[in-house]
């Protein structure tokens, strides 16, 4: 359950999604919906995000149960994404066509920057780490706790 800042913190994290979406949708990079991307192993790719991307996540949805090694986002079902509206900075700019891969990197980077302003501006921890492992540790905590 989200506290009042966290669900600001939320709110304006969305609005910078919604800004990113709509660059996107200008670039036109294409996607297939294929769900390649989200098996790690098959870019050899270990996917980061940042503290906040992972607990926007946590307050959205449930982590399933899942193997960090077999490399694969658990939200992934039948080649899809199940958390499109949740997904991480990383998997929002991440495509298969290697034509973009430079303007994709600028992107990133630019956005990246925003949601790190925003744990400044809401005095929140930040860290960035590797998406699987702490979804892993999210979902043992809560075990614990449960």
């Amino acid at each position: 359950m989200e506290s009042p800042s966290e669900s600001n913190l939320s709110s304006e994290l969305e609005i910078i999604y919604h800004q990113l979406e709509k660059e996107l949708t200008r670039l036109n990079p294409g996607c297939n919906r294929c769900g390649t991307c989200c098996d790690f192993s098959a870019f050899d790719h270990i996917l980061y995000a940042s503290s906040i991307e992972i607990n926007f996540i946590t307050w959205n949805v449930e982590v399933p149960d899942f193997n960090v090694s077999d490399n694969i986002c658990p939200f992934l079902k039948n080649n899809q994404c199940s958390i499109r509206d949740f997904r991480t900075l990383g998997c929002r700019v991440f495509y298969c066509n290697p034509h973009y891969k430079e303007v994709l990197n600028e992107v990133y980077e630019k956005y990246y920057q925003m949601i790190k302003d925003l744990s400044r501006k809401y005095d929140t921890q930040w860290e960035y780490l590797p998406f699987l492992h702490k979804l892993a540790e999210f979902k043992l905590k809560t075990a614990v706790a449960g």
